[in-house]
């Protein structure tokens, strides 16, 4: 199955900013003990509330009631390599947990560069605290240099445990692992921990795509290059990828729920969409493409757009409204923020909304979610963030468009985006103030459309104006620009000479048959008055200085006016 990236090609539309969501972190202060270094986030799936943070020194500590309790959850510091990129990278609860009271962590073996991944036992007597004398070891990898570890478990809606494993350090993968099928670097690893099979500590799915084949059964991805933070969308089971790039291209990927395993990434011989090392795959290997890639480009930051992505989550909580179904992640290095909605299902793809985090979020490592799915963020100076959004940025219009067609009045109108537009309100007036309007229709959105239109059934005597109101999903209304379309001239007055008397004739359409014809000289003296009641026609009469004179028609609130010659 091969995806594709989506770029946004909109007729009638030259702007780079979106009606979208604006992201907000809000710093969260905590009472009791101090964080140090947060890595991850999660909650443990029992409902209570607790929010569980993973410390890269090798500790996880327990927030509760807003704070952090004094005692460790887990504390094997002298177990692990807290150094770099090595360090207690990632932990998940057992999907039954408490009823399985396990929990699996990924940590650097001290003094090494080997990932390793436990299961701890919940101490019987305290639902606070891990029993670090029941550590079991399911499996560890040795990598290549000090970077590239990866780190995050996840596990998926089919009860299976998934692991990223970076592709072992180095730059450009110099062990050439991302297309190796006998080591678990630059792998997403799947394994069943409710079962053994023979030996292992662990169970193979039998649905492994490796499975009875050349390469490790374990393997159910493989071309990564350093899949910092992996996600399960809570709600679709769709799984989330943000591969860190080599030095041009940080990518996120999407896999729909469902699809079977042994992709390929395309690392080393891609990167993003991008060829990098071509060789190391045969011509016409089939790559899974990102469906969001953005330059690997800092140069300064926070000018461009980063260094380091930080994979992040679907959110799927109850709070923000505003955000729900968007993919957020970051980058580490310039703190740009992004959020991807997923607008078609097979290729993927997806909308992407940017916005620039410079003196709001700093250094964002790390995303987590709570038992309810809502959002959190963090960064190694200890700062917890809750990720939000309660205001929309304003709708970018397109200048609406309008003419006359064979019906009525065509109004016109492109906007960049339609996430948060609940509908759009199409206003009618005499006056370009629009101190007084109708509502003359309401045109629903669709999502992947930006160009709509109506056709307004009105023949106007002299100039109408139209306007587009944005109903938003935050109850706020914005307005498009004011169009102006003026009369037919088949139903405007029209000035004609009759030569059978030599003088100036006023032609009245219908809607122009009850009102006023006046003639005023240059000074604006008024000259000749005709009071209408259904006359077709008005002759005018001829002054008696010769000169250039100025007619006018009036109706109710409708004017027409022309100069004339005698």
């Amino acid at each position: 199955m091969i995806k594709k990236l989506l770029f946004l090609l909109l007729p009638f539309l030259c702007v780079s900013v979106y009606a979208q969501p604006i992201l907000e972190f809000t710093p969260i202060s905590f009472s009791g003990a101090s964080l140090s270094q947060p890595l991850d986030i999660t909650g443990c799936g029992d409902d209570s509330g607790r929010l569980f943070i993973t410390q890269k020194g090798g500790y996880i500590r327990i927030v509760k009631d807003n704070e952090v309790m004094a005692d460790y959850f887990l504390d094997i510091h002298t177990r692990v390599m807290n150094s770099g990129e090595r360090g207690l990278l990632g932990m998940a609860f057992h999907p039954k947990f408490p009823d399985s009271p396990y929990v699996f962590v990924n940590y650097v073996i001290s003094g090494t560069i080997t990932n390793r991944i436990s299961r701890f036992s919940l101490n019987e007597n305290d639902a606070n605290d891990l029993d670090e004398n029941t550590e079991f070891i399911l499996l560890e990898q040795t990598g290549v240099q000090t970077n590239h570890k990866a780190g995050d478990l996840a596990f998926g809606p089919d009860g299976y445990l998934y692991i990223g494993f970076g592709d072992g350090g180095g730059g450009g993968d110099p062990a050439k692992s991302g297309q190796n099928l006998e080591t678990f670097l630059a792998k997403i690893i799947r394994i069943d921990v409710d079962h053994r099979d023979g030996q292992l500590n662990y169970a193979i799915p039998p649905d492994n795509p490796f499975v009875g084949t050349a390469g490790l059964d374990e393997i159910w991805y493989y071309g990564m290059r350093n899949p910092w933070r992996i996600s399960f969308d809570r709600l679709t089971g769709d799984f989330w990828i943000g591969d860190v790039g080599q030095n041009l291209w940080e990518e996120v990927d999407m896999i729909p729920a469902g699809t079977s395993g042994g992709l390929n990434f395309g690392w080393n011989c891609q990167e993003g969409n991008h060829a990098y090392d071509p060789q190391n795959c045969a011509q016409g290997t089939d790559f899974v493409w990102p469906v969001f890639e953005y330059p690997h480009n800092c140069n300064p930051c926070p000018n461009g757009k980063g260094a380091s992505l930080t994979g992040g989550f679907v959110y799927r909580g109850s709070d923000f409204p505003l955000l729900q179904g968007l993919y957020v992640c970051a980058d580490y290095v310039s703190n740009y923020l992004w959020m991807l909605k997923q607008t078609k299902s097979d290729p993927v793809e997806v909308d992407v909304f940017t916005q620039v985090g410079s003196g709001m979020v700093s250094e964002i490592v790390s995303f987590g979610e709570d038992d309810r799915g809502e959002l959190y963020a963090c960064n190694l100076n200890g700062t917890i963030y809750r990720v939000g959004a309660t205001r929309l940025l304003p709708i970018q219009w397109d200048a609406i468009l309008g003419k006359i067609v064979a019906h009525g009045n065509k109004i016109e109108w492109t906007v960049n985006q339609t996430f948060g537009i609940d509908q759009f309100d199409v206003q009618r007036s005499n006056n370009v103030l629009f101190s007084d309007y109708s509502s003359i229709a309401q045109v629903l959105p669709i999502e992947g459309k930006s160009h709509f239109e109506y056709t307004d059934p009105f023949k106007q005597a002299d100039y109408i104006y139209y306007r587009v109101a944005g109903k938003r999903t935050d109850g706020t209304t914005e307005y498009s620009s004011v169009v102006r379309i003026q009369a037919d001239p088949v139903s405007r007055p029209s000035l004609v000479f009759d030569t059978s008397n030599n003088l100036w004739q006023v032609r009245l359409p219908a809607l122009w048959q009850n009102g006023s014809v006046i003639m005023y000289d240059v000074q604006g003296k008024e000259i000749f008055k005709h009071i209408n009641s259904g006359d077709v026609k008005v002759n005018l009469t001829k002054p008696i200085i010769p000169g250039i004179y100025v007619v006018k028609v009036s109706v109710e609130d409708r004017v027409w006016s022309e100069e004339l010659m005698w």
